[in-house]
């Protein structure tokens, strides 16, 4: 019963303090989860990857992933980990959304409202980055492990960063979308 507690109290809290979408939420999620030793490094990146390319919002396929491994492997109980876990990351956003629904135009002339959000943004572009560097590092060093930077050049992989940049030209100046350019990447895989 305790280990629903800490998934409700670990995923409410990521949902509380997540700010800027599922991509901010990556670092924050990878924290906590692989932080506490609930799930590998690796694994985290490619439950991210498969969060990436399901329907639906990144943190609750992720919160339900988690629930479902850390409370399973018996059906109901990684049912009842998959739901507290989703629900705890989605609660409090119906919270914050019910109480700006009452107040939103007060809250949209506010300028310390616009101030907060203002300073809000940096912090949810650092965010992005830290999910960003986390997969450049599984991606492109994946033996690296926790090797020191100056001697990560040694765990380079040269197909994943060519295929990055490629991917990154094609969907950025080319502005090839989103489901053609996983079905790419998901083909080149497995040639590399």
């Amino acid at each position: 019963m305790m280990l629903y507690w800490e998934l409700f109290t670990v995923f409410f809290k990521i949902g509380l303090f997540s700010f800027g979408g599922g991509l901010a939420m990556i670092s924050i999620i990878q924290q906590e989860v692989v932080g506490r030793g609930w799930i590998p490094a690796a694994e985290y990146a490619r439950i991210i990857t498969i969060s990436q390319i399901t329907p639906g919002p990144i943190a609750v396929n992720t919160a339900t992933y988690v629930g479902a491994r850390i409370c399973g492997p018996e059906f109901w109980h990684a049912l009842l980990g998959s739901f507290v876990a989703t629900f705890s990351v989605s609660l409090p956003s119906f919270i914050l959304v019910a109480i700006v629904a009452r107040s939103l135009q007060k809250f949209n002339s506010s300028l310390a409202v616009q101030g907060i959000l203002n300073g809000l943004r940096p912090s949810v572009i650092a965010l992005m980055l830290t999910a960003v560097f986390f997969f450049m590092r599984i991606t492109f060093f994946p033996a690296a492990g926790t090797a020191a930077m100056e001697n990560l050049l040694t765990y380079f992989k040269f197909w994943p960063t060519l295929l990055t940049a490629l991917l990154f030209y094609l969907h950025y100046y080319r502005n090839l979308s989103a489901i053609p350019l996983m079905l790419l990447a998901g083909c080149a895989g497995l040639l590399m």
